[in-house]
């Protein structure tokens, strides 16, 4: 027998595709029936669980539709267990909070950035709008410890909100995919714009999520990368060349009015900067894709030479450190040859960094207590952690399938402990007997290693000191996927899910107290470490007399086009959608019914004179009366 697994949802979007966007009719849109088929679902690899760490969905919501191209998501939780993300939208119901600092999109079907933040619980405290008329797209963010937001992104917008007294008022230029970046300071709660600045050349530049940060005397750093030549530098930095593609690495006072430094790195067609950190000592450190066959490689670099790509879509990388004032590299090193073009770097008290990714370096460096010492799979994602003081390797390990894996965010949830988030198409990934979810959808043609392809994403939690796989499940499908641990160990993420440009399933658990369901794309939510998880609800079928199940047999209309059939089966009733198969409804007692693993409920109207003349579908607190037509 077939498994009713999942909503309705793709029949229903395209039911309600023409009418107006408003709150109440995307809720009627999401509905819930759907009955998708399980099949081609393959089990992954699970090891037994370790030690005590389990997760449970805190809460998954749907947030809004982004653009189609360069949506660059950024996550942050704070001390308090909130979360932030920001990203682009060109979504006209992007859900702002009354009283943001922008509440509706400026451009007509252009993308804005937007930062929204969110309580534990996965209530939003404040959502609000950034842009101009024209486009913005990557984003990154950070928030310091009094609250303050700062957002940092590219833009094609010369009139993106810019503060007076800050370092440059002007709008530079633009190129094909981008123009400007900006760095905007907002106040803790949505409402207003700190300072606002603009920086960058005649062409264009951009900047990506991780690579914001803020040092201990409130100095912002940015990273990103350009192809303006005359991008602003300063004096005494490490680069100052003006050829192809450049990373860029500039610092900001804390009030955005004077650039302490601004200096190149790199120079290669795919040059670019793409993580950031920071440590104690407002050390600086970098990591990036290159086609640099040049760098100034210390003498302590883990490789001194540049592997060159043997196919599309490979490349190598780099770990970077640079003094406080960008005047001088005290570590540079080529690293993870072959990967994904995406890295990321984190650093962590007293002296450890972690940086992860992808790579199919032969050779790769891993240590003697590493989980895998050798490549399974196209690409496998990377950990490794370096002693920041001495850049010494201590650890370093591949992780991953048979086909291809990239680890788009990492972090430490203690010294010896790292979480790590990515994406997969690999239906063997390695996962724990308390997986959320473990399976796979290997049948699925849109799933495979392929650039433009959806992915599974991934949460794995890992015992670097024993060498032990603590946690590990799948979430999601999704084309980009970011993480961020609070100091709890409990993990929020963030996702581009769904198909780019089309509205589809995206196979992301939502909760029953999320703000949106499908269609849409960005997909928000936190997991819990060692919750307490809610007892399952148990339905107890109630009897209800052949006579009653029969007058509920009959066609009920949702809207225009889209009709619910109640059929009857010896004294079993189902609901068939329009266009969809048919599935088994409870009841619950002589006039309400449930579909078992899914949060509605269907009840049958009766008029004064005791027959059946409507039938109300409720969920999430909202009444969608059906009306039944006549035979």
């Amino acid at each position: 027998m077939a498994c009713f697994v999942e909503c309705f949802n793709q029949i229903l979007n395209l039911q309600t595709k023409n009418l107006k966007s408003n709150i109440m009719k995307k809720k009627i849109s999401f509905i819930l029936l759907g009955f998708i088929l399980s099949q081609g679902i393959l089990l992954s690899q699970t090891s037994a669980q370790a030690d005590s760490m389990v997760y449970t969905l805190g809460f998954s919501t749907y947030l809004s539709h982004t653009d189609r191209f360069g949506s660059g998501f950024d996550i942050y939780t704070d001390s308090a267990g909130y979360t932030y993300i920001s990203g682009n939208t060109r979504d006209k119901n992007f859900p702002a909070t009354e009283g943001a600092y922008q509440t509706e999109l400026k451009g007509e079907g252009e993308a804005d950035a937007f930062v929204a933040k969110f309580t534990p619980e996965g209530e939003i405290v404040f959502a609000t709008l950034i842009g101009g008329t024209k486009r913005e797209h990557h984003t990154g963010l950070t928030v310091d410890e009094q609250g303050f937001i700062y957002l940092a992104g590219g833009t094609h917008s010369s009139d993106f909100p810019v503060t007076e007294g800050v370092y440059d008022t002007s709008f530079n230029g633009e190129g094909v995919w981008a123009g400007d970046v900006f760095l905007t300071k907002i106040n803790p709660i949505g409402t207003d714009i700190i300072f606002s600045t603009f920086i960058g050349g005649e062409v264009e530049e951009t900047v990506s999520g991780g690579s914001i940060k803020i040092d201990s005397k409130g100095n912002i750093i940015i990273a990103g990368v350009t192809l303006s030549h005359d991008f602003p530098l300063t004096k005494g930095v490490i680069d100052k060349e003006t050829t192809k593609n450049h990373g860029f690495l500039s610092k900001f006072s804390p009030d955005g009015e004077k650039l302490l430094f601004s200096t190149f790195f790199g120079s290669s067609p795919l040059e670019m900067i793409l993580g950031l950190a920071i440590d104690d000592k407002d050390n600086i450190y970098i990591v990036g894709p290159t086609y640099s066959d040049d760098l100034p490689v210390t003498d302590n670099a883990v490789r001194k030479e540049m592997i060159l790509p043997k196919a599309q879509g490979e490349i190598d990388h780099y770990i970077a450190k640079i003094n406080e004032t960008g005047s001088k590299i005290l570590y540079l090193s080529y690293f993870a040859g072959g990967g994904y073009g995406s890295s990321n770097i984190k650093w962590s008290k007293p002296n450890r960094l972690l940086v992860s990714g992808s790579a199919l370096e032969e050779g790769f460096p891993v240590t003697a207590n590493a989980i895998s010492e050798k490549g399974k799979g196209k690409r496998d994602g990377f950990i490794s952690v370096f002693n920041s003081e001495t850049m010494t390797l201590e650890y370093s390990t591949l992780f991953g399938g048979t086909e291809a894996e990239n680890i788009m965010a990492a972090d430490f949830l203690n010294k010896d402990t790292i979480v790590i988030g990515g994406t997969t198409s690999s239906a063997d990934f390695p996962l724990t007997e308390d997986a959320l979810y473990s399976e796979y959808p290997v049948c699925e043609k849109t799933f495979n290693s392929t650039f433009f392809a959806r992915k599974k994403s991934f949460v794995s939690v890992i015992d670097i000191k024993n060498s032990k796989l603590l946690y590990s499940t799948y979430l999601g499908s999704c084309f980009l996927f970011y993480i961020q641990p609070d100091k709890l160990g409990n993990i929020s993420f963030v996702a581009e899910a769904g198909q780019r440009a089309e509205v589809g399933m995206t196979g992301f658990p939502v909760t029953e107290n999320a703000i949106m369901e499908p269609p849409t794309y960005t997909m928000v939510g936190r997991l819990l470490l060692n919750a307490i998880p809610e007892p399952e609800k148990v339905i107890i079928a109630v009897p209800v007399e052949d006579a009653i199940l029969e007058s509920y047999v009959g066609k009920y209309e949702l809207m225009a086009g889209f009709v619910l059939t109640i059929t009857k089966y010896d004294s079993q009733l189902k609901v068939q959608a329009t266009g969809q198969g048919e599935g088994p409804i409870i009841p619950i007692s002589q006039n309400k019914f449930v579909i078992e693993g899914v949060e509605a409920q269907l009840t049958f109207n009766k008029n004064e004179a005791g027959e059946v003349e409507s039938m109300t579908l409720h969920q999430h607190g909202m009444d969608n009366i059906c009306k039944k037509l006549e035979d």
